[in-house]
């Protein structure tokens, strides 16, 4: 999960990776990813926006593409996304949360 650098993320199979809502708590239960510094293998955008890594870590709990709006890369192998938590921490849980498969 976090490596000593205070650094979570996850990896992908060879596809895009869509991803609306991250959390990470801490051991008192509070999103230690909230509003730091996200990065993504890249960044896809299309006729509805760009959609940034740090939309996935913004405090915003839309699920909707759009609305939300979400962070999505590109197709690509191993495609990832990643929160700098700023330091080492213990990590008492990690929730990713989808976009809805409806929304544009």
């Amino acid at each position: 999960m976090a490596d000593a650098r205070g650094t979570l993320g996850f990896r992908g199979t060879p596809v895009e990776k869509h991803c609306c809502i991250v959390s990470v708590d801490a051991r008192l239960d509070v999103n230690v990813a909230l509003n730091r510094p996200s990065y993504q293998s890249s960044t896809y955008n299309d006729s509805d926006g760009v959609y940034y890594a740090k939309y996935a870590n913004d405090g915003h709990h839309d699920t909707n593409k759009v609305t939300g709006p979400c962070a999505q890369t590109h197709t690509q192998i191993n495609p990832y996304w990643m929160v700098d938590l700023g330091l080492a921490l213990y990590v008492a849980g990690v929730k990713f949360t989808n976009r809805d498969i409806y929304g544009k």
